[in-house]
């Protein structure tokens, strides 16, 4: 990824962002994600990606799926995401990019509604793997014998983890 274009946010497109983000996320995980007093910097990339740094640290990509927080900060932060954990021997296809099917899953937040942005983690290390859109509520999940539960969205091995690492 090369950057087209990057600059301060004012503070009206910053409300503006904080208001699309309502749509995703609580109150809670906003302000984790966006603290008050915050700079935050707009970064267009030559492939027209739009990310977020924070105070210096890129923290969310907007995607075609949403907005979306990055991995490195839910590496060091959980944000509060409800969370699904998949068994070891499904972590080397989520990391990826697999989308997450019913069998490698051993567990499932009970408040997952359809569409939520979640955190997928792996069951031994509850280090988190990716980022995905729930295709079902959780309890639809749970009643399902196989098939695909989430969408994989972003994973430590694409390309918007690689600019984070390098920025």
């Amino acid at each position: 990824m090369k950057i087209h274009q990057r600059h301060f946010i004012r503070k009206d497109e910053l409300d503006e962002l904080k208001s699309l983000l309502k749509e995703f996320y609580s109150a809670k995980v906003i302000e984790s994600i966006i603290p008050n007093k915050s700079k935050v910097e707009i970064i267009i990339t030559e492939e027209n990606d739009k990310l977020y740094a924070v105070n210096g640290k890129l923290t969310l990509w907007k995607s075609k799926e949403g907005y979306l927080p990055v991995l490195t900060i839910l590496l060091d932060n959980r944000l509060g995401l409800k969370t699904i954990v998949v068994d070891m021997g499904a972590v080397r296809f989520v990391t990826n990019g697999a989308d997450i099917m019913k069998p490698g899953i051993t567990h499932i937040d009970a408040d997952i509604k359809k569409g939520d942005i979640v955190r997928i983690s792996d069951e031994k290390n509850d280090r988190t793997l990716a980022v995905g859109k729930a295709l079902y509520d959780a309890d639809k999940m749970r009643s399902k014998s196989g098939g695909k539960v989430i969408k994989n969205l972003h994973t430590i091995q694409d390309s918007v983890w690689e600019f984070a690492k390098s920025f």
